[in-house]
This record gives C-alpha cells, sequence and structure tokens, in this order.
C-alpha cells in the first residue's frame, strides 16, 4: 500500500537582521520627532534647537500644537501667532441664500401670497426680518420659520426649549461672543468628539470653524427659535458664573503686541498649562487653562495689526 506524500509547512524565513545605517537612521528620527515636540516655539530663545522643555517640564506653556519654556518666549510666540490671526478678525459675511424664506414657505403651502404680500409691505415700511412679520401676522409659528431657515441652511433644527444638554457646555464660551454671534454650543458628542453648536439666522462658518479648532473636535451647526435663544442668553446672564471659569473682556485692542502682554499676564495668574487662541468676527479669542480657566475676549478696532 502506497502512502499519500505528507505535505510540509517551512516556518517563515527569519528577517533579515537591520543594517546599521537603517538602526542609525531610525533612531535619528526618533530623536528629531522627540526634540520637533518639545522644541520652544520662540524663534529668538536660546534653546529653541535644544530640549530644555524636556527637563523643565514646570516651566512649559502648550501654545496651540507647540511648546514654550517660559514666560518671555510665550509672550514672544504668542505674538507672532496673534499677528497671523488678526489678519482673520473680520465680520462673517453670511453667503446669500438660493431661496427666500417667503418663497419657500409659498413653495410648501405654509403661506399664502396675500400673506407674503402682507409680511413683506410691513417689512419694507418698517423694516425687521420677514419671518418676524409672518408671525406677528398669525401666518406661520415661530417652530416653522426656525425650520425654513433650516432647510435656507440645509442645516437640522434642534429643540433648545425642550431641552436643558446645553447645561453642560456652560462656560465653554464667553458670554461676549455668545452674544455677539448669537450662537450657544449644544451638546458635545465625547464619544465622536462633536460639538453641535445652535444658531437663530445665520450660520457663522469661521465661529464653527474657531470653537473646532478651540476644542479640537469637530463642529456641527443646527437651527434653533430665537425665542429659546434668547432665553438660554438670559438664563446664563441672571444665574451664577461657572466655578473655576473667568470671563474677561477688553474693548479696542490696538496691537498684537498689546494683546500679547495682556496674555502673559493672565497666563502666570492662572499658572497656565495651555493657551489656545482663535479669530472670531471681531474678536481674538483666547482661552488660558491652568490652576484656573480664563477667557480672554479682546474687541479688535479696524486698524489692529
Amino acid at each position: 500500500m502506497t502512502r499519500a506524500p505528507v505535505a510540509l509547512t517551512l516556518p517563515p524565513p527569519l528577517a533579515e537582521p537591520l543594517a546599521p545605517e537603517s538602526v542609525l537612521s531610525s533612531i535619528t528620527q526618533s530623536w528629531h520627532n522627540l526634540r520637533q515636540r518639545f522644541v520652544c516655539m520662540s524663534p529668538g530663545c536660546s534653546e529653541h534647537n535644544g530640549l530644555r522643555n524636556l527637563y523643565r517640564p514646570q516651566t512649559r506653556v502648550q501654545l496651540q500644537q507647540g511648546w514654550c519654556c517660559g514666560a518671555e518666549c510665550f509672550q514672544t510666540a504668542f505674538e507672532l501667532q496673534a499677528r497671523n490671526y488678526l489678519r482673520l478678525a473680520v465680520p462673517h459675511v453670511p453667503r446669500p441664500h438660493r431661496i427666500p424664506l417667503g418663497l419657500l414657505l409659498l413653495s410648501r403651502n405654509q403661506i399664502t401670497r396675500e400673506q407674503l404680500r402682507a409680511a413683506l409691505d410691513a417689512q419694507q415700511e418698517r423694516g425687521g426680518r420677514i419671518g418676524d412679520w409672518l408671525v406677528r401676522q398669525g401666518a406661520v409659528s415661530e417652530d416653522d420659520i426656525t425650520a425654513g431657515v433650516a432647510l435656507q441652511w440645509a442645516r437640522p433644527t434642534f429643540p433648545l426649549a425642550r431641552s436643558e444638554s446645553w447645561q453642560q457646555c456652560r462656560g465653554w464660551v464667553p458670554p461676549a461672543l455668545l452674544e455677539e454671534l448669537r450662537l450657544l454650543p449644544l451638546h458635545f458628542a465625547a464619544a465622536r468628539r462633536r460639538l453641535y453648536v445652535g444658531f437663530t439666522q445665520v450660520v457663522d462658518a469661521s465661529a464653527l470653524a474657531a470653537l473646532g479648532e478651540m476644542f479640537e473636535c469637530e463642529t456641527e451647526a443646527c437651527m434653533v427659535s430665537d425665542s429659546s435663544m434668547d432665553a438660554a442668553l438670559e438664563h446664563i446672564q441672571a444665574t451664577a458664573g461657572v466655578a473655576d471659569v473667568q470671563f474677561v473682556k477688553l474693548e479696542d485692542v490696538e496691537t498684537a503686541a498689546e494683546i500679547a502682554g495682556t496674555a502673559r499676564q493672565y497666563a502666570r495668574y492662572a499658572q497656565a498649562r495651555q493657551v489656545r487662541l482663535a479669530a472670531v468676527g471681531r474678536f481674538l479669542w483666547v482661552r488660558i487653562r491652568g490652576e484656573k480657566i480664563i477667557h480672554l475676549t479682546f474687541r479688535l478696532r479696524r486698524t489692529t495689526h
């Protein structure tokens, strides 16, 4: 009886040892990456190409995605960052809608031509927004207007009047920005690192980008009604502030050097470990985290440089 041949499975060949040049290159690259993580951001720092940040962690301050080794270097690096952001600090101009709100509601048979004409006549005579006049005349509800605006922006609506989830985000954004831009952080989905932000009439893309940069997360705009936004902002003003969070508003700032000097003082006061900044409309927003959390909002002049 002839036996079938047995198939042999050979072990995989041993990996060839790395050449000395490859090992040296790998070590050099790792050392370079480590140094870049801790190199001081200030171009005039005497330790700019060294690793003093690695051996003196108590003096380090994280600025944006980099590090500064001390107060002097922080002020210099912050001023350079501020100059770049000041160029972006201009009021947001919303894009025009393809379909005006009145025509949108008319196409959905939510209002009649007579109701639209009456609202347009009132708007032309007294000013204001077409949606407000339609609500005053009883043609539609405020929720209908919110849904119509959401369709204009291709954004979802959020039931702010029936939700308390926005309370978890209290203290995240300075009241000056909330009121100026009429926005409100609504909910933070931690698993996906996504922040939902409410707007009433206009979605400010620059504000969404600034929030995403400040909190290192994705942002998504939602539309809420004017009355629910007003109620939430009034509640924030009427109630006590958030513990260990301070808001400082500074008007008519002229130079990046002035902003950097002020930021340095507050960073020292808060024993800062992290400082981030972003341009939002006519404001430069600085968020300082340390023993305290301090939000600085600088309202900028047009001539700021």
